[in-house]
């Protein structure tokens, strides 16, 4: 009886346990940078915080066995700050965006980052400002109540008793020999634990700058900007920074499809850029080495200065000065628009320093490239013959000092490639005129061919995609020969055949030449018939012998055309068939009449002497 109103007792004490718990290094909360804490006046960035609790476990304190058997293997609950919350508080100078930033817990020496954004005042005065960081958490004070299960198996035992444990772990398997060691079996049935809140202000330093030479566009004024041509810009900037740009050029980086160069403008003096390197494209003098460029100056290839295209000399720019730049754009695009385009400053700083200024975007708008309708194609070009094409054409944009060329490929070939227009008032038809030739292979079928218009643009010639068209190939030059002349066999004869011209050009200077194969001959194969318009004939007349043993049937020979084209070129016809007829041998008349008049001859002398 005795021993349970021990036990009743111990139980009572141990529910209502008040703790003298105390330990060494109780939670705390630190912070430090996670990159750079300076900023600019003007400046809307974020700031990075590593923030962490440098508690450390050097010492605890118990007041009871009870309070050991509780924290032991949970030593970590004293040393953590719990539901912190961490508020950064601006200044009339600063604006902190970031609202206060919560953590459910955090435990010693395992830091996170948390990111503040700060909008830094135009009118902040460069120098170190101070903020205050207020640090809002809770730690654990003390052991409040615990009240342990009884053993269920006999109750009158007390709740937490001492135990010696013997064993060895081999090959992660718990044995019953190796270290002695003491631990507590406990069972709790209910506990609470009591906090306690802890503020604390953490400064933070930030560091306000000058601006630096930072670029504002107020003004971009655009001339002639087509698509595939070339246009003129002149951008208008302000240094908006704080600090001076010293013997500054503005650099104009643009899209994919747009080249940029700036006008050949030169310093009026090599004095004015003094300390400036050499920058490839830029246009200027280099005189002296730049401090820390090495020796000789000159940009390193690293340097993205060194790849500038289009660079404008400006001189010194101070704070709330203007300068304006001028640059050329070749427009390589088709579809207008309005295009991005960025612009900056690389300068000499207030140590004599390469620098550069962060890009400034604006946009320009550009037109869509002109686009040309082909309305017309007219070809007089026939196989085996030079021909002139005609192509009709009209652009939508109005163009200066346009060039029309074609580009065809066999069997044609171009003899005459560009056809020099002039200017070309929108919607309004204009005419290119070309020579081209027609190969003897070439088939009477429409071969294709590009059409590409070049015009004048600003400063130099720009040409826009090539338009397609059809190039017909008229059939040859065909003649048709009429008539069908007989020659007797064994005899030679003057024969006469009509030329017709049955194509669709007018000949110059034609001749025809029968040629002449057994059993014929001739003295004279060739007959001069003159010019022939489409449609008319003329007479070819050629001296033909036949074999006297020649076999009397009709005869095809072939009969060809030699004449002058409408260029001037000479030509020859395909072959056409003259058609003659050989009849059979005459009787020798002649040789008949002869020995008859030798006979009346005879008789009347015979006559006569009677």
């Amino acid at each position: 009886m005795i021993r349970f109103v021990a036990i009743i007792a111990l139980v009572v004490m141990l529910s209502g346990i008040a703790s003298a718990l105390d330990y060494e290094d109780k939670p705390d909360i630190a912070v430090s940078f996670y990159g750079s804490n300076y900023f600019q006046r003007g400046d809307e960035k974020t700031m990075v915080l590593t923030v962490y609790n440098d508690a450390k476990n050097v010492k605890i304190e118990y007041s009871n066995q009870m309070e050991a058997g509780f924290f032991t293997g949970r030593e970590n609950m004293l040393f953590t700050a719990y539901n912190v919350e961490l508020t950064l508080e601006g200044d009339e100078w600063i604006e902190v965006k970031t609202p206060t930033q919560k953590i459910p817990a955090l435990p010693p020496m395992q830091p996170i980052t948390m990111t503040f954004t700060l909008k830094i005042a135009d009118a902040a005065e460069a120098g170190e400002y101070v903020l205050n960081l207020k640090a809002e958490y809770y730690r654990l004070n003390s052991l409040k109540e615990l009240v342990p299960y009884t053993n269920p198996g006999n109750p009158t035992e007390p709740p937490l008793v001492p135990e010696q444990v013997q064993y060895e772990v081999i090959n992660g398997v718990e044995t019953g020999n190796g270290t002695k060691v003491y631990v507590y079996r406990q069972m709790t049935e209910k506990y609470e634990l009591e906090y306690i809140k802890v503020t604390e202000t953490i400064p933070v330093t930030v560091y306000v700058e000058e601006k630096p030479v930072t670029l504002e566009v107020l003004k971009t004024v655009s001339e002639n900007l087509i698509g595939k041509g070339k246009g003129k810009i002149t951008v208008t900037v302000k240094n908006v920074g704080g600090k001076t740009a010293r013997n500054a050029y503005l650099i104009l980086d643009t899209p994919s499809g747009i080249e940029a160069e700036s006008l050949n403008f030169e310093p009026e003096s090599s004095a004015s850029i003094s300390g400036m390197p050499s920058i490839p494209g830029m246009p200027m003098t280099p005189t002296t080495m730049v401090p820390g460029m090495g020796m000789g100056g000159g940009i390193p290839q690293s340097s993205p200065l060194s790849a500038a295209k289009a660079a404008y000399y400006i001189g010194d720019l101070k704070p709330g000065e203007t300068a304006n730049a001028t640059f050329y754009l070749k427009l390589n695009v088709k579809d207008g628009g309005r295009y991005p385009l960025h612009i900056k400053a690389a300068y000499l700083d207030e140590y004599g320093r390469l620098t550069e200024s962060d890009s400034t975007t604006f946009g320009i708008d550009v037109r869509d490239a002109p686009k040309i309708n082909v309305e017309k194609v007219e070809s007089r070009v026939y196989a085996n013959a030079k021909g002139e094409l005609r192509v009709t054409l009209v652009s939508d944009t109005d163009l200066e000092d346009v060039t029309v060329r074609i580009l065809a490929s066999s069997p044609l070939s171009v003899l005459s490639s560009e056809y020099y227009v002039g200017d070309v008032k929108a919607n309004r038809d204009f005419e290119a005129v070309f020579k081209l030739k027609a190969s003897s292979e070439a088939k009477p079928v429409t071969y294709p061919a590009d059409i590409t218009v070049a015009f004048k643009s600003m400063n130099e010639y720009v040409e826009l995609d090539p338009v397609k068209i059809g190039v017909k190939v008229n059939p040859k030059m065909e003649f048709e020969v009429i008539g069908q002349p007989s020659v007797a066999a064994g005899e030679s004869k003057v024969v006469t055949f009509k030329i017709k011209n049955t194509g669709k050009f007018e000949i110059k200077d034609a001749t025809a030449r029968i040629t002449i194969v057994d059993p014929f001959s001739s003295s004279d194969d060739s007959a001069f018939i003159g010019d022939l318009k489409p449609g008319e004939t003329a007479n070819a007349s050629f001296k033909i012998s036949v074999d006297r043993d020649a076999t009397p049937k009709l005869y095809a020979l072939n009969l060809e055309v030699k004449y002058k084209d409408p260029e001037g070129e000479w030509a020859i016809s395909e072959p056409a068939k003259a058609v003659i007829s050989v009849t059979p041998a005459k009787p020798p008349y002649i040789l008949y009449g002869i020995v008859t008049a030798v006979i009346i001859a005879a008789v009347i002398i015979y006559f006569k002497r009677r």
